[in-house]
């Protein structure tokens, strides 16, 4: 700032000349005037003594005015550098500069504070944005809910019946084998002696048979035929008895035997094995060292006809465990998902009239006393694969946001799976049904070569 003054002196001082002669001019006017002013007290000698008198003067004229001059000059410049300036100018500039500071800062303050608006504006944008959108990927649907509530306990059901079936197949090896604690370990005539009686009893009908079944079916009660006309011929009913049902109330986990129970294992009797082999005694009969040993000849054939017959067993076991399979997938589970899968039905208009006859309760199953129980593997399956898709509701709700649709696919996909993996355990059941089939039918062919065969080598 000090050097921008300094060049305003010095180019005052290059007009120094300029006021100089402007000064000198002035001055020149003051002898002059005094000159002309002692004249014209002379009336007449004016024009005579204004001549005489300036030249007279001037060189003392030109010295007062150079020196008022350089005083001035010097005067001036004290003035301009101490009072002007220094009194005034650099004050005044101090101030501005401290002003000017002053509103830069604060302009820079409140750019400063428009940027932090600006990052904190986008900041609550992007955290609104992010939780926005949590709150729309992770708040699940009631459609959703509906397949994690329906799949609930879906795994234990599967496994009890998994263990229904076995009890089941061990239960009609044990018949055929004549195994010890059953209706037939005596023999064919024993079985046939309870299972007549059972009908007479449980299944009996004496319309049957142009009613000419009134004789058979009279087990000494004050009506012939079965007791509960519920059960009529539902030993050999399938559709009745295992087909229509969802859930059968079978549980061999436990010692009580119910009406359902019963019918399946008189239907398997009636299916499979309805005629049980002769039992082979004594024991002895396959023991060479006993005293009581048949010839050899005999011996032999007495070991291959038992032989045989484990070997039919076996063929016939193959096809019956699809029938336990069946039986036993319609088997009461575990109850976790029984109050969503009413939830469900009740929603696709069945009615649930709390008491008997109530929809609701004979399609997810109910005891012999028409108490609830545990629904079936395949009543889940059912609700899961097809019930759940009959109500519009379900549509309607695909309305939903994209997350949501996404969960119901990879959700479906694994019901899905599910369903493929029972058709697979159905094929496998099927193509050994098949084997055994071809292997029947090998039979005739197998021995004629043999028999070839043997000749051929004697």
């Amino acid at each position: 700032m000090d050097m921008k003054i300094l060049n305003a002196i010095n180019i005052m001082a290059k007009f120094k000349h300029l006021f100089l002669m402007a000064v000198i001019c002035a001055a020149c006017l003051i002898p002059v005037r005094q000159a002309l002013a002692h004249c014209c007290t002379q009336w007449g000698q004016c024009e005579t003594c204004a001549s005489q008198d300036v030249g007279t003067r001037w060189p003392r004229t030109a010295d007062i005015i150079e020196t008022f001059v350089d005083d001035e000059f010097v005067a001036h410049r004290s003035w301009m550098v101490a009072v002007f300036w220094e009194d005034n100018i650099l004050p005044a500039m101090m101030l501005m500069a401290d002003q000017l500071s002053a509103v830069a800062m604060m302009q820079t303050s409140i750019i400063g504070s428009f940027i932090d608006a600006k990052h904190q504006m986008e900041t609550q944008r992007v955290l609104q944005t992010i939780r926005a959108r949590a709150h729309k990927d992770y708040h699940p649907s009631n459609g959703m809910c509906e397949f994690g509530t329906t799949v609930k306990s879906l795994a234990a059901s599967e496994r009890k019946s998994e263990l229904n079936a076995h009890v089941m197949s061990q239960r009609a090896q044990d018949r055929h084998l004549g195994n010890a604690n059953t209706s037939a370990a005596s023999g064919p005539d024993a079985d046939l002696k309870n299972r007549l009686a059972q009908y007479k009893d449980t299944f009996c009908d004496p319309s049957d048979n142009n009613r000419a079944l009134g004789l058979l079916c009279d087990h000494g009660g004050a009506n012939p035929g079965a007791t509960d006309q519920e059960r009529v011929n539902k030993d050999i009913d399938y559709a009745r008895t295992i087909e229509y049902p969802w859930t059968l109330d079978i549980d061999f986990t436990d010692a009580n035997l119910t009406h359902n129970e019963e019918e399946v294992m008189a239907m398997a009797n009636n299916l499979y094995g309805d005629l049980v082999f002769q039992r082979i005694t004594p024991g002895t009969k396959f023991n060479p060292t006993a005293a009581s040993q048949e010839t050899g000849d005999e011996l032999a054939a007495t070991r291959g006809l038992y032989m045989d017959a484990r070997a039919l067993l076996a063929k016939r076991s193959v096809a019956e465990n699809s029938f336990n399979a069946i039986t036993s997938m319609k088997a009461s589970g575990t109850a976790g998902s029984r109050e969503f899968l009413e939830a469900i039905l009740g929603e696709l208009g069945v009615s649930d009239t709390n008491g008997p006859p109530d929809d609701i309760l004979r399609m997810l199953g109910m005891d012999d006393s028409d108490s609830e129980i545990g629904p079936s593997y395949n009543a889940q399956m059912t609700m899961l694969t097809k019930k759940i898709y009959q109500n519009p509701d379900f549509y309607t709700n695909l309305y939903d946001k994209p997350a949501n649709v996404e969960r119901k696919k990879v959700a479906m996909q694994a019901i899905g799976l599910m369903q493929k993996f029972d058709l697979f355990k159905s094929y496998l059941r099927s193509e050994a049904n098949m084997s055994v089939l071809l292997e029947l039918t090998l039979i005739d062919l197998q021995k004629t070569v043999g028999n070839e065969f043997s000749s051929q080598q004697k």
